[in-house]
């Protein structure tokens, strides 16, 4: 598997984070955050872009689209394609029908790319069933806080799984660290075990990625 950290596990820039990031050897990859999309984040990204650039013999890249996902977001796309070779969406919960149209037109022009991810309570299932050829983002936090069981959920689509978003839930909120004898982890490590996609590590402080680091080294996954 492909170890990968958020763009923001200290407070700074893209660039600042990328740079930070370079002395953690067990990260392979970044998933570029743009759970926004504003001028001043287009700005900082465009700004930024050659020096990120510069890093990739180090990394490979993923973009995380913005939630609340547009059809103009495909901005972000051109923004980045030279760059990235993932994208993360959550697809909407209104009007989907109308964005898997876009969707269709994405994947015609940039290839089979785009990574539905699960949300909670699995709204977008349906779609996920109705085209089988749609690649799938696989995010512990959100099975869990839906209540669903984790290898049932990687059973069901283990071909498709091209990403893992890793992280625990702690009082109700996703996110969070996880231990290493937590059950749904342990049920979890067979898959890790032959899994060769991008397992990024969800959480957006380094202490909490040192603490993940250490749960997957400890469990003889890195």
């Amino acid at each position: 598997m492909i170890i990968s950290v958020p763009s923001y596990v200290i407070p700074g820039s893209y660039y600042e984070n990328v740079k930070f990031i370079d002395s953690y050897k067990a990260v392979k990859s970044i998933e570029l955050l743009f759970f926004f999309f504003d001028s001043e984040t287009r700005e900082l990204f465009r700004r930024e872009k050659e020096s990120i650039k510069a890093y990739t013999d180090r990394f490979s890249f993923t973009v995380h689209m913005p939630e609340h996902l547009q059809p103009e977001h495909i901005e972000i796309v051109e923004l980045t394609r030279d760059l990235a070779s993932l994208y993360i969406l959550h697809l909407p919960t209104a009007n989907t029908a109308q964005f898997m149209g876009e969707l269709k037109r994405w994947r015609a022009k940039y290839g089979n790319v785009f990574l539905i991810e699960n949300l909670i309570h699995l709204h977008n299932e349906n779609h996920l069933k109705q085209d089988p050829s749609l690649p799938l983002c696989c995010d512990t936090g959100h099975l869990l806080l839906s209540g669903k069981d984790i290898n049932g959920f990687l059973r069901k689509y283990e071909t498709r799984i091209q990403e893992i978003h890793l992280h625990g839930v702690i009082d109700g909120q996703d996110h969070r660290v996880f231990g290493p004898e937590e059950s749904w982890f342990i049920e979890l490590i067979p898959f890790l075990q032959k899994f060769q996609g991008v397992v990024n590590l969800e959480v957006f402080s380094i202490k909490e990625v040192e603490a993940i680091l250490n749960v997957l080294s400890s469990c003889n996954l890195i």
